[in-house]
């Protein structure tokens, strides 16, 4: 959940979408980061932990919306619905009652606490690639900003995949959907094989190994 609050401060502050009225300010978004309940770090392993990340993300998402429609223009507003529509999509199948999605989800407490560090270590690594792109837009062209996030968004695939090799293959799977879920808005990807992703990875990973510190599940602030 915290990856989707992160990523509309991220394109308020930097994205380049003007604000509708002089009285807004991108750093409002942090309080609605920091007002947002603080809830254990790592996978929700039980129906409860699930609920209490489900109604931080429903606090912390109805203080960013409120400030979205008010503060951004509709190209704007469109541009931050369009970053952050896999994580919301995720959110609300894990927040359904009864939802296939949610159901699967709480099957699997053992899974998620074997492989909860590398989830978050996944999920940081994708959010601080991102950020990195987006700290570099302006010196890079429009095809290698989207071939880089194409990159970072495969190897976060691919770092869940890899953890998910510990649980059954029910659980496994799981876990990829809900990668692929979280990420497919990062970037428009064609199915082409990237092969210089691994070249752009290891020029990233130093930096990524510095700035690391923000996790996903959940603010813990």
């Amino acid at each position: 959940m915290f990856i989707i609050l992160v990523a509309i401060v991220l394109i308020a502050s930097g994205g380049g979408a003007q604000m509708s009225e002089d009285s807004c300010d991108a750093n409002e978004l942090r309080l609605c980061v920091e007002l947002t309940p603080k809830t254990p770090v790592g996978l929700p392993r039980t129906r409860k932990e699930l609920d209490a990340h489900c109604a931080a993300y429903h606090t912390g998402m109805a203080c960013m919306d409120a400030w979205i429609k008010r503060c951004l223009p509709t190209d704007g507003q469109k541009l931050v619905q369009q970053q952050i529509g896999g994580a919301r999509a995720l959110m609300r199948f894990l927040c359904t009652n009864d939802s296939s999605l949610r159901r699967d989800f709480l099957k699997e407490p053992t899974c998620w606490s074997m492989v909860s560090p590398d989830w978050s270590r996944c999920v940081d690594e994708l959010q601080l690639a991102v950020r990195d792109i987006s700290e570099r837009a302006q010196l890079i062209n429009y095809f290698n900003k989207s071939y880089e996030l194409c990159c970072a968004r495969d190897a976060f695939v691919s770092c869940v995949s890899h953890a998910g090799r510990s649980c059954s293959a029910a659980a496994g799977n799981l876990l990829r959907r809900m990668a692929w879920v979280l990420a497919q808005d990062v970037a428009a990807c064609s199915q082409q094989p990237r092969a210089h992703c691994d070249a752009v990875t290891l020029i990233n990973t130093p930096l990524l190994t510095f700035l690391s510190g923000i996790l996903l599940y959940p603010p813990n602030l």
